[in-house]
């Protein structure tokens, strides 16, 4: 009996890519946001813009990581993860629009904890060694 193939390496560097692009991203948020409350009015403009990107940029993850389960062969858990994540981004865009403080700065630490652990995960990662077929030599 053959081996199992081994996993495809493309979909993690997507994430990775993405998950680095989400994090400057929200960084840049914090910055713009930090500039704006310290009176820096013009700044608003471009943490609006950048809040819509945020949501594109994380709406594109949930994909990515569909394509690392299938057929990538990699863990499930990260297609809830980047949906929540969006949801979350979403959620603070809304709140920011709204313009409730009081929720939008709180749960901007939690997107940003949020997306660095997501970071993390992606850039630790290492795709299991495919399993040797039953009966057949070590």
């Amino acid at each position: 009996m053959p081996e199992n193939p081994p996993a495809r390496s493309w979909p993690i560097a997507v994430i990775r890519a993405l998950t680095l692009i989400l994090l400057l991203q929200v960084l840049a948020q914090a910055a713009l946001a930090g500039g704006f409350v310290t009176g820096n009015v013009s700044l608003l403009g471009l943490h609006s813009a950048n809040a819509i990107l945020l949501v594109l940029t994380s709406a594109a993850l949930l994909p990515a990581t569909i394509l690392l389960v299938r057929p990538g062969r990699g863990p499930w858990w990260p297609i809830a993860f980047s949906a929540g994540l969006w949801v979350a981004i979403v959620l603070q865009v809304g709140l920011g629009f709204a313009r409730l403080v009081g929720l939008h700065i709180p749960l901007g630490m939690t997107v940003m904890g949020l997306t660095a652990a997501l970071n993390w995960w992606a850039f630790s990662y290492r795709a299991a060694a495919p399993a040797l077929a039953a009966g057949s030599p070590s």
